[in-house]
């Protein structure tokens, strides 16, 4: 697990892959609407869409920092 990014069990992850959370930059809303969508469709589950867009924020830690600390405040 990586400290440039909060826990993947953090329940903000879920929100976020429901759509419930509205993301700051753009490119980060296209994954969030990406993986709703695949939930809605049934192509993704809940548990791989939060792992889609944990291993996404992963890859990306210091681009979407600001993001991360909107929604998760700390960790």
């Amino acid at each position: 697990m990586s400290d440039a990014i909060p826990p993947r069990d953090r329940p903000e992850w879920a929100a976020m892959a429901q759509g419930q959370i509205k993301m700051d930059k753009y490119v980060l809303q296209l994954q969030v609407d990406r993986v709703t969508r695949n939930m809605e469709s049934g192509s993704m589950t809940l548990d791989e869409a939060t792992e889609y867009l944990y291993q996404y924020f992963l890859k990306y830690p210091k681009g979407f920092r600001s993001d991360l600390t909107t929604i998760f405040k700390q960790w």
